[in-house]
């Protein structure tokens, strides 16, 4: 599918308590939250803890952990998800191999589970 999209170019940022980028939704149609899952973040091969990335979407910043909850708010196909992290500051203009693993779990075909993961080598804005 849409996998090599999971990550948004361009979108990685130097923040003040760590860094953010931009994840795109890997799949055709739009998805309520609760189908959806992000599995994994790295930056330069190091794990981010789910407990340290908070995930901006619709106006609203949520916890990931929050997303299973989620079964009346929708992520369009069109727009940018930002996953901020904190705990992990990066300089502005340094580049990084940013890797991300989402999971979609589609509710209208039963059972079905698709896994898309790509890493980029990103500069830091």
């Amino acid at each position: 599918m849409m996998f090599d999209k999971v990550i948004d170019d361009g979108t990685l940022r130097a923040t003040p308590e760590g860094f953010s980028v931009g994840v795109r939704l890997p799949w055709y149609r739009s998805l309520p939250l609760s189908c959806i899952s992000v599995n994994l973040l790295t930056c330069d091969g190091h794990a981010v803890p789910a407990e340290a990335i908070t995930i901006h979407l619709n106006g609203r910043a949520r916890q990931l952990s929050e997303l299973v909850e989620e079964i009346e708010e929708t992520w369009f196909i069109t727009d940018t998800a930002t996953l901020s992290v904190k705990g992990a500051p990066l300089a502005s203009g340094s580049e990084h191999r940013i890797e991300a693993e989402i999971e979609v779990r589609p509710p209208y075909i039963k059972g079905l589970r698709r896994v898309g993961r790509v890493a980029r080598m990103m500069k830091a804005a």
